[in-house]
């Protein structure tokens, strides 16, 4: 897994392997996995880019997934934070992050009064501003704090777009763990309640009971609500040295 980063791997490539993870689990108890066939076949997978593959195909999913909930919530957290037309617990801060933003990035915020009579013109300004924030704040040695946030936003994302995925993988992983079993204990009239065979659909049903409980809207907004916090205090700091850089060079 060279070729994935470690935002890659986190934010992307462990949502879709824990999609799997019913799969892989139901595998391994029937020692399905310990076949050649299938050994060879999950060797070339991996080899031939599996993992990336994986990784791109949550992307796609939590990026459709980010869009029905930005349009459900009015827009990106960032751009909440930003509007003057919405309501603020912190007026000051909103203001603070307002300037910032628009010394550092050399772009005009609209005002009150702009921004009712053209939202959307509005809220395209502050789009173009946050996104130069977010290349100023890359360096994850610089700013761990909104690299982490980052990272953790993106995998309560892909995890929540992948969701519906992941319950019918691990719906049929259940489904075909009771048949496995039934079957096997009907023709080779072998006990059916062993304890490999309670153990993998105890786990196959933990993993689907999961899959409904753990992702949720509500965790994706909190995670995107603390990167965009985060997001915006790094763009406090930084206009803060690119103006006592201007003061020493004036001086």
């Amino acid at each position: 897994m060279l070729w994935l980063d470690d935002y890659e791997r986190r934010a992307r490539l462990a949502p879709g392997m824990l999609a799997l993870l019913p799969l892989v689990i139901v595998m391994a108890i029937f020692g399905v996995r310990k076949q050649p066939a299938v050994s060879a076949i999950i060797t070339a997978l991996s080899l031939a880019g599996g993992p990336l593959l994986l990784a791109e195909l949550v992307r796609h999913y939590g990026r459709k997934t980010q869009e029905s909930l930005w349009a459900s919530w009015g827009g990106s957290p960032t751009t909440q934070k930003l509007r003057l037309r919405e309501q603020s617990q912190n007026s000051l801060q909103r203001e603070t992050w307002r300037k910032a933003i628009s010394a550092l990035t050399d772009t005009s915020l609209a005002s009150a009064r702009s921004e009712r009579a053209n939202p959307a013109r509005a809220d395209e300004a502050i789009e173009v501003a946050v996104g130069k924030v977010r290349n100023l704040t890359r360096d994850g040695d610089k700013f761990p704090l909104v690299r982490a946030e980052n990272r953790s936003y993106g995998f309560h994302r892909n995890l929540y777009g992948v969701r519906w995925i992941a319950r019918i993988i691990a719906l049929l992983s259940l489904v075909g763990c009771i048949i496995y079993i039934g079957s096997y204990g009907a023709f080779a009239k072998h006990p059916i309640f062993t304890t490999v065979n309670v153990t993998a659909v105890v786990l196959a049903l933990a993993c689907l009971g999961c899959w409904f409980i753990f992702p949720s809207s509500r965790r994706v907004r909190d995670a995107a609500d603390r990167y965009a916090y985060e997001l915006l205090q790094a763009a406090v700091i930084l206009c803060s040295e690119k103006e006592a850089s201007q003061t020493a060079d004036d001086s």
